[in-house]
């Protein structure tokens, strides 16, 4: 007698091709589990190094909260070595050294925190690689930080332009402008003005060194956080900004 049809190895078939299916869905929930607590986790370090941050200079009694980011995926690896690859810092209208108005931005690389710490919020220091930063000093300030009456700074297509209303003889009250080049050292910046106009027409030769020395200045930047030291300045659409770094520090946040 012949036996019946058998639909034993098509149903088999059937079962070995859902396997990949299930096994591709349980990667994916999984991977998706594994984000959401890399993104909680993130979070809970954001804010302990925020707390702490923000009771040291320039934010502690500023009114202003720095804000706080941790990049690089994924964070648990960098939690569980308790280094961070690059921890960015940054905070606006500061006032540093009685400066008003900077903009600072800064990136830590190299942030060593162990894990129980960070989740304990018990980060009581920063120690750091490495650390780069942008500090930028509105106009205003910086003209006012020179001492000399009547300047007006400003950005001309990436030049520090100079504006002066200043007395000269045997023209009077003019308007002196010229674009300038900036040189640092340390803290200490200085300018020195190109060709001047007056009044929208070129300066004549005779009246041209006594307008340069008339607006030629030089400012003091305020000593920044974090033991950065400044590396160059450049004009910018929103003030003077310095670029700074600093290298093996530690931020005491105790």
């Amino acid at each position: 007698m012949v036996g019946g049809p058998s639909y034993s190895a098509p149903v088999s078939q059937r079962r070995r091709r859902r396997w990949p299916w299930i096994t591709g869905i349980i990667l994916v929930v999984l991977f998706g589990l594994f984000v959401i607590a890399d993104r909680i986790t993130v979070g809970l370090a954001e804010s302990a190094v925020a707390d702490r941050i923000q009771d040291q200079s320039p934010f502690t009694g500023s009114g202003v909260k720095p804000h706080v980011s941790i990049n690089g995926f994924p964070f648990l690896t960098q939690a569980i070595a308790g280094k961070y690859d690059d921890i960015a810092v940054s905070g606006d209208a500061l006032t540093i050294d009685q400066v008003r108005g900077i903009d600072l931005n800064a990136h830590m690389h190299g942030v060593h925190v162990p894990l129980s710490n960070a989740m304990d919020r018990k980060v009581n220091s920063l120690p750091i690689d490495h650390l780069d930063a942008t500090a930028t000093v509105p106009y205003a300030e910086a003209a006012r930080r020179t001492g000399i009456e009547g300047l007006q700074l400003s950005d001309n297509h990436g030049a520090l332009h100079v504006t002066l209303a200043v007395s000269v003889a045997p023209l009077g009250n003019v308007t002196a402008t010229a674009d300038a080049d900036l040189h640092v050292s340390g803290n200490h910046v200085t300018y020195t003005v190109r060709q001047v106009t007056v009044n929208g027409m070129p300066a004549t030769d005779a009246l041209t060194p006594q307008l340069q020395q008339a607006m030629n200045g030089a400012l003091t930047l305020p000593t920044l956080p974090y033991h950065l030291h400044v590396t160059g300045v450049k004009p910018t659409s929103s003030g003077v900004q310095a670029t700074a770094k600093a290298d093996h520090i530690v931020v005491d946040t105790s």
